[in-house]
């Protein structure tokens, strides 16, 4: 599950950033066009979905409790440019990736790009490259309780939908019909507290290849045992979002554009290695999330089962142009078309186009997965 609090909505600059980077724009050495570190800001604990990142650095860097981050020197294969070090930041619940960024508390961010479009009248950001290539978002319910065949059927039931804060496929659902605004719950905290409680009385959002295995498996929700969940993706619903883009303010890619040049491709490459070779990293984010000691916590047959859908599913699939890193433009204008006159209803001003917000500059070089 990810949060994704549009800026547009609030534009908040709390000054609890996890790990300021403000230190970490020092000039590089000369000859080299990248700084020699760089802040990531993901937008949730670590998981799967995140594989590629953590890839950069690999299974020997180092865990902070403190700052709920993991830090550490870039594998020597992924170290273009003069970059030496990454910090990747996990979420943080007080602040949107945009207001994070805004602020320059992280060179980039993951945000989808559906909120990238939210926010582009209010952030002059750009998206740079993807992670995931179909986005794993869903809503899910209890089969027992709800007889959902189709989207709409959401609705029907009247029950509470419950998600984070300010989500755009949520937007999109109202707008579409698929649900009320009556049902509209922005009070999910990301822990399955709710869903227990109510025995399977709610409707809930999550991650197809996170929940999905741990209610009907790890969490007793249902009288106080696993069952099954049944759910729809926001694909399946008709909102054809790319998930978690790696986006930056455009000053910063202005900045590094000699450095995006040659990173971005490896930052892509480490994506494919990471799908080639998953399980070092997925059993290091196990460790980290076990050190963060948060609610938050994977286990080695929920990754397994997570990646075999990712993998069946095609949620890492290589992009139109044959690289693992490309937007398509079309289908990046029919979300935005899509989302247009949900804001415009909403009084939330976007930007005029898609021309800008997103750029595939630097993914030209990048690699596909065979």
């Amino acid at each position: 599950m990810k949060i994704q609090k549009s800026i547009a909505a609030l534009i908040v600059l709390s000054v609890g950033s996890l790990v300021a980077c403000s230190d970490d724009k020092a000039a590089a050495p000369a000859g080299d066009v990248c700084p020699t570190k760089l802040v990531i800001q993901t937008d949730w604990f670590p998981e799967l979905e995140h594989g590629g990142t953590y890839q950069l650095i690999g299974t020997e860097g180092t865990i902070s409790k403190d700052s709920v981050n993991y830090s550490g020197a870039v594998q020597e294969k992924y170290a273009v440019g003069g970059l030496q070090e990454l910090a990747i930041n996990t979420v943080n619940f007080d602040r949107s990736g945009s207001s994070i960024l805004l602020a320059g508390d992280a060179d980039m961010a993951y945000i989808n790009m559906s909120d990238v479009i939210k926010d582009s009248a209010a952030v002059d950001m750009v998206a740079i490259a993807k992670t995931l290539d179909k986005d794993p978002q869903m809503v899910m319910w209890d089969p027992a309780t709800y007889d959902i065949q189709t989207p709409a059927d959401i609705k029907a039931t009247g029950a509470t939908v419950l998600h984070f804060p300010a989500t755009s496929y949520i937007d999109y659902m109202i707008a579409a019909g698929f649900m009320d605004a009556s049902q509209d719950s922005p009070t999910y905290g990301g822990s399955d507290s709710q869903f227990v409680k109510a025995n399977g009385g709610v409707i809930q959002q999550g991650f197809a290849t996170n929940e999905v295995y741990k209610y009907e498996n790890e969490i007793n929700w249902k009288d106080g045992a696993p069952a099954d969940v049944s759910f729809f993706t926001v694909s399946d619903m008709g909102f054809d979002n790319y998930p978690a883009v790696i986006t930056m303010m455009r000053d910063r890619v202005t900045e590094l554009d000699a450095c995006l040049k040659l990173l971005v491709p490896v930052m892509q490459q480490a994506w494919i290695d990471f799908l080639n070779d998953p399980k070092p990293i997925m059993d290091k984010m196990i460790e980290i999330n076990q050190v963060h000691e948060g609610f938050w916590g994977l286990s080695e047959a929920q990754n397994e089962a997570g990646f075999a859908l990712v993998e069946s599913d095609g949620y890492a699939t290589n992009s139109p142009d044959g690289t693992y890193c490309s937007f398509d433009a079309d289908r990046v204008q029919g979300l935005y078309d899509v989302l247009k006159p949900v804001y415009d209803e909403q009084g939330v001003e976007i930007a005029d186009g898609v021309d800008g917000i997103f750029t595939n500059e630097y993914c030209e070089g990048a690699p596909g997965r065979d």
